[in-house]
C-alpha cells in the first residue's frame, strides 16, 4: 500500500532518508540549503514535505507549495531501489488526486534522455509543456546563475496567459527572491 504523508521532523530516521535521497538526486544547484528547507517546512503553512512509503518502507519525498491559486511541485524523487517498477506514476497520481489547484512544476530543458524522459513522464500523467515559455528557476544559492526550464501543468491553468503573475509568485514565495 502507497501512503505519502508530512514528514515527521522528529524522526531521525525519517530525516536523514529525505536528506540523503535530495542531495543524491538534486545537485547542488538545483537545492535549497537541507537547513532552510527544513526551516520552511516548521515555519511555514504553504511548504509541505510528504514523505512516500510503500508496504512500510520510505521509498521517496515529494515537496510542494499551496500557493494563491495553484500548486507548486518543487522536488520530487523516488529512491533507486524503488524505480522503474511504475511507483513514481502511482505517488503522482496519487498526489494530483489531492490537490484542490491546478499544479506547475519545473523540469530541465530536454537537452539529456533523463530530462527527456522525465518530460514524457509528466506529458503521460497529463501535464502539458509549455515550451513557448521563457522561464528561468532562480538560483538556490549565492554566486551560482539561473537554469533555464521548461514550466509543466496539470488542470485548469494556461501557463502563457499568466506567465508573468506565477513567475512573481515563484521568485517571491518559492525562491524567496
Amino acid at each position: 500500500m502507497l501512503i505519502l504523508r508530512n514528514l515527521d521532523i522528529n524522526n531521525p530516521n525519517e530525516l536523514s532518508f529525505v536528506e540523503k535521497l535530495y542531495t543524491e538526486s538534486f545537485p547542488h544547484s538545483e537545492r535549497r540549503p537541507l537547513d532552510r528547507m527544513l526551516e520552511l517546512y516548521a515555519d511555514s503553512d504553504k511548504f509541505v514535505i510528504q514523505v512516500i512509503v510503500k508496504d512500510d518502507i520510505q521509498i521517496g519525498f515529494l515537496t510542494f507549495w499551496h500557493l494563491s491559486d495553484f500548486t507548486f511541485a518543487e522536488h520530487f524523487a523516488i529512491a533507486p531501489e524503488a524505480r522503474n517498477e511504475g511507483v513514481g506514476g502511482e505517488v503522482m497520481k496519487s498526489f494530483m488526486a489531492e490537490q484542490t489547484m491546478p499544479i506547475v512544476l519545473e523540469v530541465e530543458l530536454p537537452t539529456t534522455l533523463i530530462a527527456d524522459r522525465r518530460i514524457g513522464f509528466y506529458q503521460r500523467l497529463g501535464y502539458k509543456l509549455w515550451e513557448s515559455v521563457s522561464y528561468y528557476q532562480p538560483p538556490y544559492h549565492a554566486g551560482y546563475n539561473p537554469i533555464a526550464m521548461y514550466l509543466m501543468s496539470f488542470g485548469e491553468i494556461d501557463v502563457a496567459e499568466r506567465f508573468m503573475s506565477i513567475k512573481e509568485e515563484l521568485y517571491t514565495e518559492v525562491y524567496e527572491c
